[in-house]
């Protein structure tokens, strides 16, 4: 079995790290390991959601916000949660003699997700896609942080770095992801580094009767995306 905790989600925290939880008729502040407010993704009041116990005796709170349950399954809430499943998936891809670094700053000004130590040398860069809708629009923020990342990769590709972007999509309900066509510099940066040999891959959350949440590749996804006209036709 799990060592999950179940609650009932009453409310997210003027501090944008912290939530309200009720847990056997008891309230309690429960950490949110995302800088953004969940409520612009996921509809959360009311709903059954997945905590964990938190480690260590320094701790804030006694429990961290994991993921809320709705008709269609699981929506994953902790977004560091999106390395982590990745990671067991790229480890088994490479002998173990090779290491695999996080957050290990590749350029200057930019830090990747992981760096696996091969040859050459490959830059593993994770986006969360959290949403509870069947169909998800990407960026869902239109932000220069990551336009700066896909200008860096663009460089780490010019300098024999291999790149692999990876969407990994945090909720079993969604079914589309489609690029945003407002996004123009967005897109045709992203254009760009596949063209330099960038990897696009596409992940979906799964999890098992006993809530082990895991990720597997969705070659279809990622087909569906590269061959998106907005993705085409950008100049």
């Amino acid at each position: 079995m799990s060592n999950f905790v179940r609650g009932i989600f009453i409310e997210e925290c003027k501090n944008r790290f912290l939530c309200l939880v009720q847990i056997k008729k008891e309230k309690h502040l429960c950490y949110v390991a995302s800088s953004a407010r969940l409520s612009n993704f996921v509809d959360l009041t009311g709903k059954q959601v997945l905590l964990i116990k938190n480690k260590g005796s320094r701790t804030r709170t006694e429990y961290s916000l994991y993921a809320v349950k709705n008709e269609n399954g699981y929506v994953v809430l902790n977004l560091s949660a999106a390395n982590t499943l990745l990671l067991e998936v790229i480890r088994k891809e490479y002998s173990s003699n090779i290491s695999i670094q996080k957050e290990k700053f590749t350029l200057e000004g930019y830090k990747s997700d992981h760096l696996v130590v091969s040859v050459p040398p490959t830059i593993v860069e994770v986006k969360s896609i959290l949403s509870d809708k069947a169909v998800v629009r990407f960026p869902s923020v239109n932000g220069e942080r990551s336009i700066r990342q896909l200008k860096a990769l663009e460089e780490a590709l010019l300098k024999g770095y291999q790149v692999r972007y990876c969407l990994v999509l945090l909720s079993s309900c969604i079914d589309n992801l489609t690029l945003d066509e407002s996004a123009a510099d967005f897109n045709s940066r992203l254009k760009k580094c596949i063209e330099l040999g960038m990897r696009l891959e596409a992940y979906r959350l799964n999890a098992t009767r006993k809530l082990r949440f895991f990720i597997e590749r969705d070659s279809h996804l990622e087909n569906s995306i590269l061959g998106n006209e907005v993705l085409l036709n950008v100049e």
